[in-house]
């Protein structure tokens, strides 16, 4: 059997490779520029938490309304109902002093439709929780008359005075519900505290031809000294009958507390009557439209006390008074 003869054998060369020149990957530009931007970002965003976290835990907390008023503006007013009044029943008195001038226009919670001295900017939310706070005691009290006090105090703002603001302020929020609406009204020649008060009395008269049993005020709490201590003392009236609803904004109100005391407090406590210097200048200056109450007719029992103004300025008044025994 003849042999087989093999194959001729075919040699194969394989290259040798050196490791250090092997092929691998090259990263992505993009992958590169990603990583880039992460390393960039993330200690911003985690700056930008913390200071938003340190924000909301130190903020200032937002004056709330009371729960049991909506704020639901009534707008039909052509067909407005409002439940009548006796108004000769009525006992107690809920004052609530003017400080800025809502303007009408606009809603009552926007700053923009106040006209504001520049230290009353962000006090506005504090107004409207004096104004939510006297509607709810109304509304809980029907023997109660609510009186917003407050002249045309800012020739800039126009003949609108504080009190009328207040009242619109109070409308549009749809407060002045029919239980309530022939219950608030307006005291529009007070220029300072102390005529809040008097006057508030004497319009409380003229609507119900009584003199308050009982006055709350609705106001500041960093000025309730000044009402407790100086005109319930110019005033005579018992402090018994007598409450303050103090209601301050938000932050820190050592500043303000500070400001009344060397403002105010003091000055009516040498000059309890406001006859001179600072506060009767305050008076002049507030009354830009030279208005001027009537109420001296129309509440013939206090008419020398408007014009009391003694020699000594912190002689209390001694003549007869309505609420005096």
């Amino acid at each position: 059997m003849p042999s087989r003869t093999p194959p001729p054998m075919v040699r194969i060369n394989i290259p040798t490779v050196n490791l250090s020149e092997a092929w691998a990957p090259t990263p992505l530009r993009k992958h590169r520029l990603g990583t880039r931007l992460v390393r960039l970002y993330l200690p911003c965003l985690l700056i930008f938490s913390l200071v938003l976290n340190i924000f909301f835990f130190t903020r200032p907390v937002p004056l709330l309304r009371p729960s049991s008023l909506s704020s639901t503006r009534a707008d039909d007013r052509a067909h407005r109902k409002y439940d009548s009044v006796d108004f000769k029943r009525l006992t107690d008195l809920v004052l609530v002093p003017g400080h800025g001038v809502y303007l009408g226009d606009g809603s009552p919670l926007n700053e923009a439709s106040w006209y504001l001295l520049d230290e009353q900017r962000g006090e506005v939310g504090a107004f409207m929780a004096h104004i939510a706070k006297a509607v709810e005691i109304v509304k809980e009290h029907d023997q109660s008359l609510l009186l917003f006090s407050g002249g045309k105090t800012r020739i800039e703002a126009g003949a609108y005075s504080e009190a009328q603001g207040y009242w619109t302020a109070a409308d549009r929020m749809g407060w002045l519900t029919k239980d309530v609406y022939r219950r608030v009204a307006t005291e529009e020649f007070a220029r300072d505290s102390y005529e809040n008060v008097v006057f508030s009395i004497a319009r409380f008269h003229e609507i119900t031809g009584n003199y308050p049993d009982r006055i709350t005020v609705v106001g500041f709490d960093f000025k309730k000294d000044r009402f407790l201590d100086l005109h319930l003392r110019a005033l005579r009236y018992p402090k018994i009958r007598f409450n303050y609803v103090g209601i301050n904004p938000p932050g820190d109100s050592a500043p303000l507390l500070k400001a009344e005391r060397r403002d105010a407090y003091e000055l009516f406590a040498k000059d309890l009557y406001g006859c001179s210097g600072k506060l009767a200048e305050k008076r002049v200056s507030r009354n830009p439209f030279m208005m001027n109450h009537g109420y001296a007719k129309s509440c013939p029992e206090m008419s020398s006390f408007f014009d009391y103004c003694p020699a000594n300025p912190t002689a209390v008044y001694d003549g007869a008074l309505p609420w005096v025994n």
